[in-house]
C-alpha cells in the first residue's frame, strides 16, 4: 500500500497542503478532487517524490520512502504530470520507452520485453497510431495520453496521474477512465488520479478524496463524498445530485447562481406540491414567469427537495422514506396559507405522500385556487388503491383547474395573478 501520513507541503517555505493523510490500496482507483488551488497537484508531487514535504511521512509497501533508491522507487511508482514532454526530436514510441528506464541496465539497452511493454502501453492509451510522430505534431489531448502511456510502460505497482483527462473529448475521457479501472482491478495496481470532473470520479473511482484550501475535507465512497451540502461549501456553487440509473452512482450537476431566475419580493406566491422529480421543471418555469415559489412536503434526498434547496426555495421536508408527519403537514399548511395559488406537479402518489393531496383539498376550503399539471392521468400515478384518485376527483369538483402543458399552466396562473402585481421574468443574463 502507498500511504501518506499528515503531509504538510508547499513552496518557498509556504505550506499549500496541510496535514493530509491518504492511502492508495492495490487494485483500487482513488480520485483526488477539489477546486483549483486546493493543493491536489502539490500533494501528488510529494507522493511522486518530486517535492519534499515540510512534515509528515510517506510509506510504500510498509517501508518509508527514504528506504528506496530512485530506481527502486521508480519500479514501484509511476508519475504522469500535467507537463508535456519537451520537443527534442523524440518520437512518441521513444518517449514512451523512457518509462522503461527503471528496468534497463543502461541507456539504449531496450530489450524485446521493453518494446512489448511500450507497444502494450501505447495500445492502452490509444496512441499506437501516433508511434512515429513527434510531440510537435500532437494535440494537447494526445500529449496527455503520451504521458499516461509512459507511466503505464513503467509497469509500476502504483500510478500517480495528474489530470490525465485534461484536453480529452468525452469519448476519450470515458475510454481512458474505463481502462484505468480495468488496469487497476486486473493487475492489482493502485491508481491515484487527480480529476476535475466529479462525474468521472463518481463512475470510475472506488474511493474519493476531496480537498479544499489545502486540507482533506472528506474521503470515502462516491455516494458518501459527493453530497450536495459538502460540494456547495467546497465549490461555492449550488449543485444537484441525482443517481445514475445504470450504475447507481451519483451524478452531479452544477447550478449557476447567476442563471437562476429571480423574483421580486412582492411577486405572486405559488406553493408547489411536488415529489419524485416531477417538481423541478415546474419550479423553474414558474420562477422564470415571475412567481415566488415555496414547496413541500418533500422527503430529504428526493430530487425535488435537492432542487428546491439548490434554488434556495422555502420548502417543508420530511425524513427520507418516511410518511408525512403531523408537524411537517402543519408547517406546510401555514406556508400554503400565505400563497396566492397552489400548483400540483405530476408527482406519483403513494400512502407516504397522500397527505399532500389532502393539503390541496384543505387549501381549497381556505379559498385558495388550485392548479395541476396533468399530462399523465392521475390513475397512472395513483399507488393508493384509488384513494389519490378520489381526492383528485374532489379537487376537480371543487374548482381545481388542470393544464396539459407547462405553458398552458403558466397561462392559467398568469390570468389569475393578483392584479396589483405585475408578473414578468427577472432572469439574469
Amino acid at each position: 500500500m502507498l500511504r501518506a501520513e499528515a503531509i504538510v507541503a508547499g513552496y518557498n517555505h509556504t505550506p499549500m497542503v496541510h496535514d493530509v493523510t491518504l492511502e492508495v490500496p492495490p487494485g483500487q482507483v482513488v480520485a483526488l478532487l477539489g477546486p483549483n488551488g486546493s493543493g491536489k497537484t502539490t500533494f501528488l508531487r510529494t507522493l511522486a517524490r518530486t517535492l519534499q514535504p515540510f512534515a509528515g511521512a510517506r510509506w510504500l509497501e510498509q517501508h518509508p520512502y527514504e528506504a528506496y533508491s530512485p530506481t527502486e522507487f521508480a519500479r514501484l511508482v509511476a508519475y504522469a504530470s500535467q507537463e508535456t514532454p519537451a520537443e527534442m526530436g523524440f518520437t512518441v514510441a521513444e518517449l514512451v520507452m523512457m518509462g522503461r528506464y527503471p528496468h534497463q541496465k543502461g541507456f539504449g539497452s531496450a530489450s524485446r520485453a521493453d518494446w512489448q511493454a511500450v507497444h502494450h502501453a501505447m495500445a492502452q492509451a490509444g496512441i499506437s497510431h501516433l508511434a512515429q510522430r513527434t510531440i510537435s505534431q500532437l494535440s494537447g489531448g494526445e500529449r496527455q495520453r503520451v504521458n499516461l502511456a509512459r507511466a503505464l510502460a513503467q509497469h509500476a505497482r502504483y500510478l500517480l496521474l495528474d489530470e490525465p483527462t485534461a484536453h480529452l473529448d468525452l469519448h476519450h475521457q470515458t475510454q481512458l477512465m474505463h481502462m484505468l479501472q480495468h488496469h487497476a482491478r486486473q493487475q492489482g495496481v493502485g491508481v491515484l488520479v487527480v480529476l476535475h470532473d466529479l462525474n468521472l470520479a463518481s463512475q470510475y473511482a472506488d474511493w474519493i478524496a476531496l480537498m479544499h484550501r489545502g486540507r482533506l475535507v472528506a474521503q470515502g465512497a462516491p455516494e458518501t463524498v459527493l453530497e450536495p451540502t459538502l460540494l456547495e461549501q467546497v465549490y461555492q456553487t449550488p449543485v444537484l445530485c441525482q443517481t445514475n440509473p445504470l450504475t447507481g452512482k451519483p451524478l452531479v450537476f452544477a447550478l449557476s447562481p447567476n442563471s437562476t431566475p429571480t423574483t421580486a419580493p412582492d411577486a405572486p406566491h405559488a406553493f408547489v406540491i411536488a415529489g419524485g422529480g416531477a417538481g423541478a421543471v415546474v419550479y423553474y418555469a414558474l420562477m422564470t414567469a415571475g412567481w415566488r415559489i415555496s414547496t413541500g412536503v418533500l422527503n430529504l434526498l428526493d430530487t425535488d427537495e435537492e432542487v428546491a434547496r439548490a434554488l434556495r426555495l422555502t420548502h417543508i421536508t420530511e425524513q427520507p422514506f418516511s410518511p408525512i408527519g403531523d408537524d411537517a403537514y402543519q408547517r406546510a399548511q401555514q406556508l400554503a396559507q400565505t400563497a396566492d395559488a397552489l400548483v400540483i406537479a405530476e408527482t406519483p402518489f403513494g400512502w407516504g405522500n397522500l397527505r399532500n393531496l389532502e393539503l390541496a383539498a384543505w387549501a381549497q376550503t381556505q379559498g385558495k385556487p388550485v392548479y395541476a399539471l396533468a399530462t399523465i392521468p392521475i390513475e397512472k400515478r395513483d399507488f393508493t388503491q384509488g384513494a389519490a384518485t378520489q381526492l383528485w376527483s374532489a379537487l376537480l369538483d371543487n374548482g381545481m383547474r388542470t393544464a396539459n402543458s407547462l405553458s398552458a399552466l403558466i397561462s392559467l396562473l398568469q390570468a389569475q395573478a393578483p392584479p396589483a402585481v405585475t408578473v414578468e421574468s427577472s432572469q439574469e443574463s
